[in-house]
């Protein structure tokens, strides 16, 4: 996988004009491989997002050849979770400009999601990864984790950043060039595996939940990440459809183990219920019944104690000498 470099670029002032069109209100972020800005297109009077790509951070490709490759992609595709593409330039691309704050700075904020939260943000994602790996060349995305997914004010999320993304090629035996983020990265996107395909996106999938959750979650929720997260691509998930079915089954499962649970703590107390019942409504049968038992018991006990005696008695004279008679202190008159 390959570590992209920091390289110099010029930086853009806030408050600056852009190709003569976008006025720059602020930086939103940077990265290895380019900064990005916020700005009104002057044209429009609508916000967008600007991307500006740092030289040869990418095999030595040139800038030109990167935003290329990405706007190539994000044409591509039409989604709504999907920023679309406003224009382009031989060192940057101009985007719709997505409201809301990016899941890694949720997380900063507020701490892990709640399992219901992140399973419903999970489904959304899973939606969007079946769209792009159902075109007639799918689209593998390869880095998906928190600081790629905004989410937006009204509570849905969109996808950005699409620098790692490729076209999958029919019969393709490896990637160009493997990209990714380590700790999300499946373990093909780090070369001799073969091309990254939809499993490697599944993979990606299973680290972001696993990670939206701080690693805390239902035996249940664990059991189908663990099925996305697996070394090895042919023990994983088919496809995102397959784990969004698991994912809208999973509650209804633990439910399901939460009744019967229940009903066996019912039944048990129910049964212990009855008992007790049973119990004081024939009081006075029970306690009838066990001294008639006691009565009758005690005698034949004290008979086979009696002839116990007798016979150890009988055993140590015989091997011993020892007559246990003469050894015992002898009886007071109130004793016998």
């Amino acid at each position: 996988m390959v570590i992209v470099e920091d390289f110099a670029v010029e930086y853009l002032e806030n408050e600056s004009v852009y190709r003569g069109r976008y006025r720059i209100l602020r930086k939103l972020g940077e990265g290895g491989s380019s900064v990005v800005y916020m700005a009104v297109d002057m044209k429009t009077d609508k916000p967008v997002t600007i991307k500006l790509i740092k030289e040869h951070v990418f095999d030595g490709k040139r800038a030109n050849e990167i935003v290329g490759e990405e706007t190539g992609i994000l044409r591509f595709v039409n989604h709504p979770m999907i920023p679309g593409v406003v224009a382009e330039y031989d060192d940057a691309f101009v985007l719709d400009y997505v409201p809301g704050n990016s899941l890694s700075k949720v997380l900063k904020k507020k701490g892990r999601f709640e399992e219901k939260e992140a399973v419903a943000l999970g489904c959304e994602l899973l939606e969007l990864l079946m769209y792009l790996h159902s075109r007639k060349q799918p689209v593998i995305y390869r880095d998906l984790k928190p600081a790629n997914i905004l989410l937006r004010p009204d509570g849905h999320v969109s996808l950005i950043d699409f620098g790692a993304a490729r076209v999958m090629e029919p019969g393709g035996d490896t990637d160009t060039l493997n990209l990714g983020t380590e700790g999300f990265a499946a373990p093909e996107q780090y070369g001799n595996l073969g091309q990254t395909d939809p499993r490697t996106d599944i993979y990606c999938f299973g680290r972001t939940l696993l990670l939206l959750l701080g690693g805390k979650c239902s035996p249940e929720l664990m059991e189908i990440i663990e099925g996305c997260t697996r070394a090895d691509r042919e023990d994983r998930f088919e496809s995102c459809r397959e784990i969004r079915a698991a994912l809208l089954k999973y509650p209804g499962k633990r439910i399901r183990k939460k009744i019967l649970k229940g009903t066996q703590l019912v039944f048990s107390a129910g049964a212990l219920a009855a008992v007790i019942s049973f119990s004081m409504a024939n009081y006075g049968s029970v306690m009838s019944y066990a001294a008639s038992d006691a009565q009758a018991r005690v005698p034949a006990v004290k008979d086979r104690l009696g002839n116990a005696g007798i016979r150890i008695k009988e055993i140590l004279k015989e091997k011993c000498g020892v007559d246990v008679d003469e050894l015992l202190p002898p009886m007071e008159e109130n004793d016998r």
